[in-house]
């Protein structure tokens, strides 16, 4: 046993020496947490395959067929030609190479089935509804196709820009035609620009008085006109206020000395600001303005207060930079200065005009596939049923600037304004037996998606840049049970990746949460609250890291943590999650009221040493039902404030943590910009590797070589850089993280 452990030593210390080099930069071979996946296609139709890496830049990619390297096949995914019988039963691989280290994925079969062109009607730009549909003759609309054709046909649409909603009937199948760039459009061009003042233009047009306006210039959302400026989603570019800032006034000696009367404020302020919160300005002054519509009931933890930040936005008095825009509704009039202070007649802005791109409710059995979506969303409600939303590229799916309380919580004393379209934004996924799969959810203000419904299946998806607003949107929020959320990459999100509201049933398993809580205090990744009852509901087998605030000083003593399951939520249990680098404990279980807690967290490894990184059980009177058992850790379970203590079982650096988490591991979603860098791994039950821990066969052979490797680099390119994409393959540790 003796040597079996110096073995695995020796082998993990010749890993570290080649990740990090001698200088500490942290040198990572390609590593793989989403393998090429099997493909069906029928004759004379692509196959698309893909895969998720990552590692230190530049990564090169080799996709082979049946073990010959394919010419040109060297991005991060391959889309084969027209197949043919003769390809049915092909084998895919990928072969990911850096300066570090080169791997060849799993293998991925190709089947081939026969055509389908008997019961497939075509769509283009240039078609004409009137026509038969044929691909010669296309229609030019989705909507025509997709009420024409009867269940079991299929649209497949060619490649450009359809600006409609579009509401199939039952059964029908609508892809683009080859994997050919099809995009639905929410939004309308902005034509007829005059000079307004200076480089600010002014355009007549017709959008909506409320809070979800948006502006485009190409793919690029422009600014509602602010003060500070700045139109970075997620690191604002905050004012702070002052001495004598309360719930009715800003005080700011920086604010500018124009009339902000009118204008509304954002803030993010308060003694624990786990949320944000939004009113109008309805004076002006010299250093200070008075504000109205506050939630007076959420101070102090969410309140105006000095320190606080806010900004200014909605009025036109704010328009003072490039890419920046103001709508009065009254005049129907659009103000806005372009980006390089250009005419914006000679460029391509338009206006969101349309909130959906499909509309299935009361749908069945309706597919949608390889089709873009912008600046609009899918929408089913609880009669659709057997739905499938495949390899989906939605972007600006959901906007609002709006914080406003419920009508029955007028003082917010119900913290109402936590919720504002956290069901309502995204894609909404309700009724039973719906499927959203192999997609990219891409910027909303609110919720990625909405599982609404139940016995619905969230597979294999990258969501991103979501909850902007900063309240309790999230990744996923889970409003109904016996769901399963499987192989997601959820990050870049203002709060949690995943909130369960509904807890019966639910799988949360095999995703790769990070970079939440990013406008956020006081919460996790995956957050359960509050007084929450799961029955069969299991978090196991996902990585969930680096959950980090990116403003300090508002309420930074509270938890930022991987999982927390919080003021008294019961019947949990959380296994084989490997859980590092959240800024406030990996962990947290917080009781507060009820005084007792049930609750089952075993089999995590948590390769973390820095000071904050323990288990941390909370405030629970009665904990004599919840245990924490046999997790890897290098810092000790930490208890507070608590009564009868916890049943605490074999949780040190030497226990058995998430056996089942190897490097071959499936985690998150498989394709471009899923893949993060793996774990650390702990060494010797006390320390923690500083670089992610990954092995490959040419680490294992060449570790000597590390000795000199400062002088090999030093006349290269610096490898502290991360990709994530397409590609790779990991050989694995002889261990689990």
């Amino acid at each position: 046993m003796y040597r079996s452990v110096l073995l695995r030593l020796f082998i993990l210390l010749a890993v570290i020496l080649q990740i990090c080099g001698c200088g500490g930069i942290c040198n990572v071979a390609p590593s793989i947490s989403g393998q090429p996946a099997n493909q069906t296609a029928a004759i004379g139709k692509s196959a698309l395959f893909t895969v998720a890496a990552s590692g230190s830049a530049p990564l090169s990619y080799t996709w082979l067929k049946n073990g010959v390297a394919i010419p040109g096949a060297t991005e991060a995914s391959y889309i084969t030609p027209a197949v043919s019988s003769a390809d049915a039963g092909s084998v895919f691989t990928v072969t990911i190479q850096n300066e570090f280290g080169a791997l060849t994925s799993n293998p991925a079969n190709l089947t081939v089935n026969p055509s389908l062109n008997s019961s497939t009607r075509f769509v283009a730009p240039t078609g004409d509804d009137s026509n038969p549909g044929t691909i010669d003759q296309p229609y030019q609309t989705i909507q025509r196709c997709a009420t024409i054709v009867p269940p079991g046909w299929s649209c497949e649409v060619r490649a450009g820009t359809y600006r409609e909603t579009v509401t199939p009937n039952s059964g029908v199948t609508i892809a683009a035609y080859n994997f050919e760039n099809v995009v639905v459009d929410g939004s309308d061009p902005v034509t007829g620009w005059t000079p307004y003042q200076g480089t600010i233009y002014q355009a007549k047009v017709a959008m909506r008085s409320d809070d979800t306006n948006q502006i485009f210039v190409g793919s690029d959302m422009m600014t509602e006109a602010r003060w500070p400026n700045g139109d970075d989603l997620f690191h604002v570019k905050w004012a702070t206020a002052r001495s004598g800032t309360n719930s009715e006034r800003i005080v700011d000696s920086s604010l500018p000395q124009v009339n902000w009367t009118g204008a509304k404020i954002h803030l993010w302020s308060g003694s624990d600001p786990f949320g944000h919160e939004t009113g109008q300005v309805t004076s002006s002054g010299n250093g200070r303005i008075s504000i109205s519509g506050i939630e007076t009931g959420t101070c102090p933890v969410i309140c105006p207060a000095p320190g606080g930040y806010y900004y200014l936005f909605g009025t036109l008095a704010a328009l003072d930079a490039e890419r920046e825009w103001y709508y009065d509704s009254s005049s129907e009039t659009l103000y806005f200065m372009a980006p390089g202070k250009a005419n914006p007649n000679t460029i391509d802005v338009r206006s969101k005009q349309r909130r959906y791109a499909f509309d299935l409710r009361g749908r069945s059995g309706v597919t949608v596939q390889d089709i873009g979506i912008f600046a609009s969303s899918i929408i089913t409600d609880s009669s659709s049923t057997d739905n499938t939303l495949d390899r989906i590229n939605a972007q600006y799916v959901s906007h609002f600037t709006s914080l406003p309380t419920a009508s029955n919580d007028p003082s917010g004393s119900q913290f109402s304004i936590l919720a504002v379209h956290e069901s309502d934004s995204g894609i909404l996924i309700n009724g039973t037996g719906n499927t959203l799969q192999n997609s990219t959810i891409s910027y909303s203000a609110g919720t990625g998606v909405a599982l609404e419904g139940s016995d619905n299946t969230i597979r294999n998806n990258l969501i991103q840049y979501v909850d902007y607003v900063g309240d309790y949107a999230s990744g996923i929020v889970i409003d109904g049970n016996d769901n399963v959320m499987q192989n997601n990459t959820i990050r870049t999100v203002g709060r949690q990746a995943i909130l369960p509201n509904a807890v019966v049933n639910e799988d949360i398993s095999y995703n790769n949460l990070y970079g939440t809580m990013m406008l956020s205090q006081d919460g996790a990744a995956i957050y359960a609250c509050c007084n929450l009852v799961a029955s069969g509901t299991r978090i196991h087998h996902n990585w969930i890291h680096d959950t980090k605030t990116v403003a300090d000083g508002l309420a930074d003593t509270y938890p930022m943590s991987g999982v927390t399951l919080d003021f008294d939520s019961q019947g949990f249990e959380v296994d084989q999650n490997v859980v590092w680098s959240n800024q406030r404990d990996n962990i947290h279980i917080y009781g507060g009221v009820a005084g007792y807690n049930i609750n089952y967290v075993h089999n995590n490894t948590i390769p973390d040493d820095s000071s904050h990184a323990y288990i941390l059980i909370e405030e629970v009177t009665d904990c004599s039902k919840t245990r924490v058992a046999n997790n890897q850790i290098v810092v000790s379970v930490k208890e507070l404030g608590g009564g009868s203590a916890c049943e605490l079982i074999d949780n040190s650096g030497d226990a058995p943590g998430a056996t089942e988490m190897t490097p071959s591991t499936q985690v998150g979603c498989n394709f471009d910009g899923c893949g993060s860098n793996p774990p650390p791994a702990i060494l010797g039950g006390s320390g923690v590797t500083p670089c992610p821990a990954v092995a490959t066969d040419s680490q294992l052979a060449n570790h000597a070589r590390s000795a000199d490797c400062g002088k090999a680099r030093t006349q290269r390119e610096p490898k502290n850089r991360e990709v994530s994409s397409v590609g790779s393959a990991r050989k694995e540790l002889p261990q689990s993280y």
